[in-house]
């Protein structure tokens, strides 16, 4: 049997991934002719048959979903030897495709990606920034950071940072409507309401001295965008529950101001996290380092928060 080419198992576990032989063609710059060579090549050296094809689907066979698994293990185990090579100068070297929600992403995730490569100018980034929940492995990206809690148990995570909560709003709008003295008085305020697709966000539930109260709130404002949330907010369409990292600058500068200052919200965690099983090379390692010193405990958004809620 031919050895296969690594470029063409490289090629292969791709197309598997997007389900796409012109996906991939894009992604490389090459044709689709030259994608649909190369997995010719390879299942000729195999002798077997990895996809099943028609006019507009494509589907990956038994065999070639056993092979891929192989594959990726053979692979994974490749590119560490090659990082132990590039390694052998000091140097870190390599690309790292990261995902990160939008707005923490935007505000803290972009400028310590350059802050890491003007240390380490050998490591590239590919940053993608979106509010879903990206599949790491069929995207193949080795990294996220995430916030909140994590569901996923096929995913190795490091916490990077707290993620703390309050409540809200501009001054204008506690001057018209007057302070809440207690939870239950959120009832009647126009509460800023964060809807995701089956998931209404309008239970706040608050932690005093002397235990905790659920309030369903709401009032005729709900976005999926926790920007839109805080641009209401400032604009005293009323209160809001924020994180703090989302609105520093805003409670530093007077136009948020804290509500029911003296109630807790459960605090949340900022999270770095990876596929499990997978070689970890060493430039993503040290990021995920980077990152939680960089964050750390407390953050630098509670820091500049200090004597101020």
């Amino acid at each position: 049997m031919t050895v296969p080419l690594i470029q063409d198992l490289r090629v292969f576990l791709q197309v598997i991934d997007s389900g796409s032989f012109s996906a991939v063609a894009r992604e490389l710059n090459v044709g689709p002719a030259t994608v649909s060579k190369q997995i010719a090549r390879l299942e000729k050296a195999l002798a077997i048959r990895l996809f099943e094809r028609s006019t507009r689907l494509l589907h990956v066979t038994e065999e070639g979903r056993s092979i891929a698994d192989r594959v990726r293990t053979a692979l994974s185990l490749l590119d560490s030897v090659g990082e132990m090579a590039n390694l052998a100068d000091g140097e870190l070297r390599g690309s790292i495709r990261l995902t990160a929600p939008s707005p923490f992403g935007r505000k803290y995730v972009a400028p310590a990606l350059a802050a890491f490569r003007h240390l380490h100018p050998g490591v590239e980034f590919d940053l993608h920034l979106s509010d879903e929940l990206v599949d790491l492995i069929d995207s193949r990206l080795d990294l996220a950071v995430r916030i909140g809690d994590l569901a996923d148990s096929s995913l190795v995570a490091r916490r990077l940072a707290p993620n703390r909560r309050l409540l809200v709003a501009a001054p204008d709008y506690l001057k018209w409507r007057g302070r809440p003295q207690r939870p239950a008085d959120l009832s009647v305020h126009d509460c800023l309401v964060l809807a995701n697709p089956g998931h209404l966000q309008n239970e706040w539930l608050l932690q005093g001295a002397r235990g905790s109260e659920t309030v369903i709130v709401g009032g005729g404002l709900r976005a999926n965008s926790g920007g839109a949330l805080r641009e209401w907010a400032v604009g005293g369409a009323g209160i809001a529950l924020k994180s703090t990292w989302d609105v520093a600058d805003e409670l530093r500068e007077g136009r948020l101001v804290a509500v029911l200052p003296d109630w807790r919200i459960r605090e949340l965690s900022i999270y770095a996290v990876r596929p499990s099983g997978r070689y970890l090379p060493r430039r993503v390692e040290a990021l995920i380092d980077f990152l939680a010193t960089r964050f750390g405990d407390p953050p630098p958004w509670d820091r500049a928060l200090s004597g101020i809620v």
